[in-house]
C-alpha cells in the first residue's frame, strides 16, 4: 500500500500527458466532422475563442444554475414529505376510538376473497 500515492501521481501524470497529445486537426466535410480530409473539406479551429471575462461570465452563470437547481431540490423533496405524510394512511394508534375492535358499534366487517389466476389454480391442484 506504500505506493498508493505514488501509482496514483503517475496515473494522473499519464492523464495530464495524454490531453495535450489530443490535438488534432479536425474536418468539415458538409454536414459532419472526421478526422481525415475530404474533398472540400473545411479545417475548423478547435481553441476556445472566448475572453477571459465571458469565461469567467459562463463560470457564474453555471455556479448560479447549481445553486437553483440544489434549492429546487430541497424544495422538491420536502414538498415530496408533506404530500407523502398527508397521504399516508392512520395508524392504529392515532385511529379514533368507534374504528377500534372495542367499538361500541357492531357493524361486521366484510371479507373479500382475492382473486386467483386460473394459471395458479392450475398450478395448486397439480400439486399432491
Amino acid at each position: 500500500m506504500p505506493h498508493l500515492p505514488l501509482t496514483a501521481a503517475l496515473s494522473c501524470a499519464l492523464a495530464a500527458l495524454s490531453s495535450l497529445a489530443t490535438a488534432q486537426v479536425s474536418y468539415k466535410c458538409g454536414n459532419s466532422y472526421s478526422q481525415t480530409p475530404c474533398p472540400d473539406a473545411v479545417v475548423v479551429d478547435k481553441t476556445d475563442q472566448r475572453t477571459n471575462a465571458q469565461k469567467a461570465q459562463a463560470d457564474l452563470a453555471t455556479q448560479r444554475d447549481t445553486r437553483l437547481a440544489n434549492t429546487m431540490e430541497k424544495a422538491r423533496l420536502q414538498q415530496e414529505a408533506k404530500d407523502l405524510a398527508a397521504n399516508t394512511p392512520a395508524t392504529k394508534a392515532s385511529r379514533p376510538a368507534s374504528a377500534s375492535k372495542h367499538s361500541t358499534d357492531k357493524t361486521r366487517k366484510v371479507r373479500v376473497k382475492k382473486a386467483v389466476p386460473p394459471a395458479a389454480k392450475k398450478e395448486t391442484a397439480a400439486k399432491p
